[in-house]
């Protein structure tokens, strides 16, 4: 199998781990799209992992439960120690790139409800955490996410404080499920490259998580990256989408933008119906070999890797 340094900028499958006693991380399964064989077959090189709290532990519970689950991961973590790196700094990405036998895990926050103070968000820091997802849709305490965007509010102060906090750390803030107000107040606050980790361009399908083209432009401005969701509502809003749905997002956004800015950002084990030939996580040599044919080697593996690979060295404590 021709190998291409591979990132999938977001998944749900500690969810999983932590919801469904029937699930074996280490086996191959029958359901559900990413365990550990899965991601070998697809050739990931980098699997960042989300740590999504629940709706039923929200607002109260929210930071035992994060906690809860980021003991999991770590446990996971410790359990595959041979095969598996835990990416803390851009040194640990660059020994993943040179031992393509071993996998990173990145550890990532989808929704901030936890954080109600830097002192937490440093707590959290020292745990590993890279990468925060500031609200799913609902409103936390530092911003308003997408489906709060009736109201038009934006950053807190918290969440300006906390952002800025994050640049200085070296975490990075991933602006996928803000509302517009927030998006536009992490552009102004947030000295470091954007992420939208999971979310596609709302030209091509007019979904309130899909990013409009000012949305874009800021990305691409500050060097950040979007990360292309399989999720089939954010591709064409039905459920039946195929690799040419997903080759649509890419194409408005590369020759819009340039294709600097564009990953993968599967949603995987977080969606209900992914595009056909793309069932899981190890059907991503699939997707390369579609891109090549497209828009050539280069462009393929920056779409496949390098382009996460470029913005996580911007963002990530060097040591």
């Amino acid at each position: 199998m021709e190998t291409v340094f591979t990132v999938d900028g977001h998944c749900d499958t500690m969810l999983r781990v932590m919801n469904d006693p029937d699930f074996d991380f280490f086996a191959k399964n029958s359901s559900g799209h990413l365990d550990l064989p899965r991601l070998k077959e697809g050739g990931v090189n980098l699997q960042i992992m989300a740590l999504f709290v629940e709706k039923r532990f929200k607002p109260f519970q929210a930071l035992p439960r994060t906690l809860e689950m980021a003991g999991a991961f770590h446990r996971l973590l410790d359990q595959c120690r041979e095969d598996v790196t835990l990416i803390e700094k851009t040194q640990d990405l660059e020994e993943i790139a040179r031992d393509s036998k071993r996998k990173g895990f990145l550890m990532a926050l989808e929704g901030a409800e936890a954080l109600c103070s830097s002192d937490v968000l440093y707590s959290f820091f020292k745990l590993g955490l890279r990468l925060i997802t500031l609200t799913w849709n609902q409103r936390n305490q530092l911003a308003d996410g997408v489906g709060e965007s009736c109201t038009g509010g934006g950053l807190t102060h918290l969440g300006r404080e906390l952002v800025q906090e994050m640049n200085n750390l070296g975490i990075g803030v991933d602006v996928s499920h803000l509302s517009e107000k927030s998006f536009w107040d992490v552009a102004e606050v947030s000295r470091k490259p954007l992420i939208a980790s999971h979310s596609n361009a709302y030209n091509i399908c007019d979904h309130q998580r899909n990013l409009k083209d000012d949305q874009i432009s800021a990305i691409v401005e500050s060097q950040g990256i979007i990360g292309i969701n399989f999720c089939s509502f954010f591709l064409n809003k039905t459920r039946q989408t195929s690799i040419e749905d997903i080759l649509l997002h890419i194409d408005y956004l590369g020759k819009g933008w340039g294709f600097d800015c564009i990953g993968l950002g599967t949603d995987f084990d977080g969606i209900g119906y992914p595009p056909t030939n793309l069932q899981d996580i190890s059907r991503l040599p699939g997707l390369f070999k579609k891109l090549k044919e497209c828009y050539g080697e280069e462009v393929a593996s920056k779409i496949m890797g390098e382009n996460w690979r470029r913005v996580l060295h911007a963002v990530l404590p060097s040591s």
